[in-house]
């Protein structure tokens, strides 16, 4: 029997077994194991494995910000992303997230380590990472990592991650570095090429400054554009429906909770035709507790196993 048939019988026979109370269980089993996959994917996010796909991800959702802002998008380099690696492998092996090493390395360190010249750098970190779109959010939601994801300078980007222990607990650690790299032409005649660190903040909430000894211009002012749709921005840049699914559990479990809160409306509202009588009491019951099973599950995952990441920027020029 179709369901189209089914509901057509149980609308106009309220005797018979009820339309939605008969379907809530199908429901349930929707809702349950949208949050079991929903659950999966986060520890197969967080194991590390997946790690090109979430920083393909986080790259694209960048660029969807800066094309919100009608800038141009950043290309990614090699070298920049062999930096942020290295930085970020250097916080998992030690267990530290902070602009400066324990040993005193700053965040131009990596950059030097991998031969790149810049004439703007900036870098944005963030740990206790469980969704791509959370961090992407976090970071324009901060005045401090917006403005290194917006600056107009930039032409480059590098994106890593790693898992390590921090402050007792596994979790996994990101690094977004940006950097325009200079050549010999854009330098001062007869000056080194070197970086000077301005401010290393003890505070990992501070911004970090750093220059070269380069002609610097000035840096462009778009850090009021708008924050774009990030499944927007994902799919406009072609990202496929598994990339979505694997680095973004958190957004996935909500937008498909959507969907099925969706359908059990219109079930609700068809099945009733939206007038509401003692005999449609079992349909307003079964649609209520699907929706507060939605809510509980969601609200779990949300407090227990979808950290909000923690986010440091640093900026240079």
């Amino acid at each position: 029997m179709s369901l189209l048939t089914y509901l057509k019988r149980h609308k106009k026979d309220d005797d018979r077994p009820y339309a939605i109370g008969g379907l809530a269980g199908l429901f349930a089993v929707l809702i349950i194991g949208v949050f079991g996959l929903s659950l999966v994917d986060h520890y197969l996010l967080r194991s590390g494995s997946f790690a090109a796909v979430i920083s393909s991800v986080l790259v694209d959702l960048t660029n969807g910000d800066r094309g919100a802002g009608s800038l141009g998008g950043l290309a990614i380099s090699p070298v920049l992303t062999v930096a942020a690696q290295a930085k970020a492998d250097d916080m998992a092996a030690k267990g530290y997230f902070a602009h400066v090493s324990p040993e005193g390395k700053d965040p131009w360190y990596w950059f030097r380590q991998q031969g790149y010249t810049f004439l703007y750098a900036g870098e944005n970190l963030a740990v206790d990472f469980s969704d791509s779109i959370d961090v992407e959010r976090a970071w324009m939601n901060s005045p401090t990592h917006r403005a290194n994801i917006l600056n107009g300078n930039f032409t480059q980007i590098g994106i890593a991650t790693a898992r390590g222990v921090y402050q007792g607990r596994a979790t996994t650690f990101v690094v977004q570095m940006f950097g325009t790299p200079g050549t010999k032409s854009d330098l001062v005649p007869g000056k080194p090429v070197s970086v000077q660190t301005i401010v290393s903040p003890e505070e990992p909430t501070t911004l970090a400054l750093a220059t070269t000894e380069a002609v610097l211009g000035t840096e462009a002012d778009s850090i009021t554009a708008p924050v774009a749709s990030p499944v927007r921005n994902l799919i406009s840049n072609g990202a496929s429906w598994w990339q979505l699914l694997l680095a973004s559990p958190k957004s996935m479990l909500r937008y498909a909770y959507y969907a099925l809160a969706a359908v059990v409306l219109v079930l609700l509202a068809y099945v009733t035709e939206l007038e509401f009588h003692r005999s449609h009491m079992h349909h307003l019951t079964a649609a209520l507790l699907l929706f507060v099973l939605m809510a509980g599950l969601f609200t779990l995952a949300n407090f227990i196993f979808f950290t909000q990441p923690v986010i440091i920027a640093t900026a240079g020029s």
